[in-house]
């Protein structure tokens, strides 16, 4: 038996699912990959790419396909011509965000201060001074840079007060993406997960 006090964080599945990656591209039957041969191929100047594939496994085969999805879903996004309206899409869970704060009960004048300056922060980091419509790539890349900094749903440093933030804001980007190239869904949803199965190897 496992003490629950000792068990790994759950993993938040907004930002995909592992189990589901290690299924769809059928690598259950493979072992997991050497880690620590990734580790020292990577200090040896080696890109991730050549690191991983010296690694073997599992490791070898997502960032294989990781590459793989991502030239398909820039492709299929590239095509569009759809736009995607940055209030919409960003501001406003942002805006939302804010109100909350702002009307919590539970909370000083200088905490509500200090969080609406932190939402600040976000805001201007994701956005890059992007104004009007973007493209479906554009968020696509500002999706993939929130799953980073979240770690794909894993461990993190950003705090537990912050991820309903984030959540928000990537559940707006994911829905504002689909409705504009619904086509790229599935390749979408797969290089998510990948990332996902990368993130739990320990990478």
């Amino acid at each position: 038996m496992i003490d629950p006090s000792v068990r790994s964080p759950v993993r938040d599945l907004t930002y995909g699912n592992s189990a589901k990656a290690i299924v769809d591209e059928a690598i259950w039957n493979l072992a997991k990959g050497d880690c620590q041969v990734y580790r020292t191929a990577l200090q040896q100047g080696k890109s991730a790419s050549e690191a991983a594939q010296a690694a073997g496994g599992q490791l070898a085969v997502i960032h294989r396909k990781i590459s793989d999805y991502t030239l398909k879903l820039e492709a299929v996004l590239s095509e569009s011509k759809a736009t995607i309206n940055v209030g919409e899409a960003i501001d406003k869970p942002l805006e939302h965000a804010v109100l909350e704060i702002i009307s919590s009960g539970t909370t000083t004048d200088s905490e509500k201060d200090a969080a609406i300056e932190q939402l600040g922060t976000l805001q201007e980091w994701v956005k890059h001074g992007l104004c009007g419509d973007i493209t479906p790539l554009q968020v696509n890349r500002i999706m993939l840079a929130i799953g980073d900094r979240l770690n794909w749903g894993g461990t993190t440093v950003v705090s537990e007060k912050f991820k309903p933030i984030y959540r928000a804001l990537y559940g707006s980007l994911k829905t504002a993406i689909r409705s504009a190239v619904p086509e790229a869904q599935s390749l979408h949803d797969r290089l998510t997960n990948l990332y996902t199965a990368k993130s739990d190897l320990g990478e």
